[in-house]
């Protein structure tokens, strides 16, 4: 008797955990791939950086002197791990699909010839060339600009990555009323 002015009131968020519960899969995917894009972007700026500036922080043992003389002669840069600079500037990031993203030297790019370089020259490409810097190769030694900036404090390496996906986690879920706290 009476039951028809008998209602039931929710309290609390309900209206953000129904979004949340249905959209919980999505929103973690976006802020995650969102989160290693921006790392990514960091990584690559630092190792352009890097690279520009010879390694200085690395304090990679500096190029012969027959081999300084040889790029100057040749119209390189006197710096280690740059000639022209197009290393540098081939450093790029990638969608690698699946919700990664990649930072690199694109396969096939060419570097430029340089100025009295014969047409038999210009063998290696550029990301072949990274390669021989990163791992070394006799009687290079290793130079590994990538892993050591990874490493590094400028990026933070898995700590930074996983810092970065945490934050674009929290101001995704922010962004749609859903506080998170980390604990």
């Amino acid at each position: 008797r009476g039951t028809q002015n008998v209602r039931v009131e929710l309290e609390g968020q309900w209206v953000e955990f129904d979004y949340l519960i249905n959209n919980c899969d999505a929103l973690l995917a976006q802020a995650a791939i969102a989160g290693q894009l921006a790392f990514a972007n960091k990584y690559k700026k630092a190792v352009k950086a890097n690279i520009r500036n010879g390694g200085k922080k690395f304090h990679y043992p500096p190029v012969s002197g027959k081999y300084k003389a040889f790029k100057l002669k040749h119209g390189g840069g006197s710096k280690t791990l740059n000639w022209s600079n197009t290393m540098a500037d081939s450093v790029d990031t990638k969608n690698l699909g699946v919700g990664k993203v990649g930072v690199g030297i694109e396969k096939g790019l060419k570097r430029p010839f340089y100025d009295g370089e014969s047409a038999r020259g210009n063998r290696l490409q550029v990301h072949e060339y990274a390669n021989v810097l990163e791992h070394g190769a006799f009687p290079v030694p290793p130079r590994p600009v990538f892993s050591d900036t990874f490493k590094s404090e400028q990026v933070g390496g898995l700590a930074g990555l996983k810092e970065s996906i945490e934050f674009t986690i929290i101001k995704k879920f922010g962004s749609r009323g859903i506080p998170v706290n980390k604990i």
